[in-house]
């Protein structure tokens, strides 16, 4: 079963309530695996299909076999990665979570082009997971203690779903190839 989610946005900046409610995304700054700056959604989300999960590098279990799991969907995907969708995972502990560090994370699993490992200031990051749904509590204080979620959307349609980064690979890489690809 797939569940649809709906949104409750808020404006928080000037331009917010000029943009259609399905693009009242935060336009903060991130920084890639590959140390280039990036706008989360001019540069990454405007227009296109993608799939966001936050993670960390420092955790034993849960993100790698995540990313693992991932990583079958970007193989299923093939060139489309990078051309029609494209996948992001965030660091939910950026103090530690440098470039240099998500770089080597991305070369553990032999990542290629058109998904970015990104990090941003803690409160960006906050804001982030508020707009997408997930559920944060007040003390959040330890990146252990995170939710571990896919999200996946069509930012032109408006259309966005969460998933299990550990549901079917196919599944997921069909929602994202045909479903929310218009």
């Amino acid at each position: 079963m797939t569940l649809v989610l709906a949104f409750a946005f808020e404006a928080t900046d000037a331009n917010a309530d000029a943009r259609p409610p399905h693009r009242r995304f935060p336009d903060i700054q991130l920084t890639t695996h590959e140390g280039d700056q990036v706008r989360f959604y001019e540069d990454l989300i405007r227009d296109k299909v993608v799939s966001i999960n936050f993670i960390f590098t420092r955790c034993s279990d849960s993100c790698p076999a995540e990313t693992a799991k991932l990583l079958e969907v970007y193989k299923k995907l093939g060139d489309r990665v990078g051309r029609d969708i494209f996948m992001y995972s965030i660091s939910i502990d950026p103090e530690h979570d440098t470039p240099e560090a998500l770089n080597a994370f991305a070369k553990k699993f032999d990542i290629g082009p058109g998904w970015l490992f990104l990090r941003a200031e803690q409160g960006d990051v906050e804001l982030l997971e508020k707009r997408f749904g997930l559920d944060l509590d007040e003390s959040y204080d330890d990146p252990k203690d995170h939710n571990i979620s896919l999200v996946m959307g069509n930012e032109r349609t408006g259309q966005w779903i969460r998933r299990s980064p550990f549901d079917n690979s196919g599944v997921l890489a069909s929602i994202l190839g045909y479903r929310l690809f218009d």
